[in-house]
């Protein structure tokens, strides 16, 4: 994962492009690199030496159990960060692990009350807000993955991932979603066959086509909306 270091006069990663354009130009040298299936950026415990605001990759915020088992409780695309833990000096407890490939923009990160961070207002500001954003999808994610049916949440994660991807077409196999949810892969075929019959969906290898977005949001859980509406509540003062 090279990146080489670039300006930020027109960022593609929405977050960023919340902020004036004095507070964009003040930020720290950024890296403009690809991330790679599978590659983790940050891992449960661990300093965390970097922030990273994807483009066009997705990454997904795991939650790793006492006998090396995970579960996805986010999903960050364009709209957000990693590394949020790094903001008050802390560690994650959790590991991000990029889910699909593309680019990002790369920061050294640092306390929000050292050196550039401090003076640059709006750019705390946004980290801050989007802290709280961040809490609520962990939290959300949580809650569905406890209470809600196999179809809802399957549902509920296809339509996120595709808000957070701008896309209809997600590069993922039922495997992936299985392991994500912690599904029998068995129970996930199924279910993406029923949506497929619905004319939901469109299964490929390797890729699930969002064919009526409408459709399959109104087989979604409540959670959906809950986590769609906290990622639009970012605001820069």
């Amino acid at each position: 994962m090279n990146g080489t270091q670039v300006g930020l006069n027109e960022p593609q990663n929405t977050l960023l492009g919340l902020l004036p354009d004095n507070s964009r130009t003040a930020l720290p040298p950024l890296e403009d690199v690809t991330l790679d299936v599978g590659t983790v950026l940050q891992d449960a415990d661990r300093k965390i030496d970097y922030w990273y605001f994807p483009v066009d990759a997705l990454v997904s915020i795991l939650s790793l159990g006492p006998d090396g088992s995970t579960i996805e409780v986010g999903l960050v695309g364009r709209d957000g960060m990693i590394g949020v833990s790094a903001l008050l000096g802390g560690v994650s407890p959790y590991r991000a692990v990029v889910q699909s490939s593309g680019s990002a923009f790369r920061m050294k990160c640092g306390r929000i009350n050292e050196g550039a961070y401090d003076q640059n207002k709006a750019f705390q500001t946004l980290l801050l807000s989007y802290t709280n954003a961040f809490i609520t999808q962990v939290t959300q994610s949580t809650l569905c993955n406890c209470y809600h049916s196999l179809q809802e949440r399957i549902c509920r994660w296809l339509m996120f991932a595709r808000h957070a991807a701008r896309t209809n077409t997600l590069r993922v196999t039922h495997e992936t979603i299985s392991r994500l949810l912690r599904s029998r892969r068995a129970s996930v075929t199924s279910t993406l066959g029923l949506l497929q019959r619905a004319g939901l969906i469109r299964m490929s290898r390797g890729k699930i086509t969002i064919l009526d977005a409408r459709g399959l949001e109104g087989m979604c859980c409540e959670c959906y909306l809950i986590l769609k509406d906290g990622a639009r509540q970012l605001n820069v003062q």
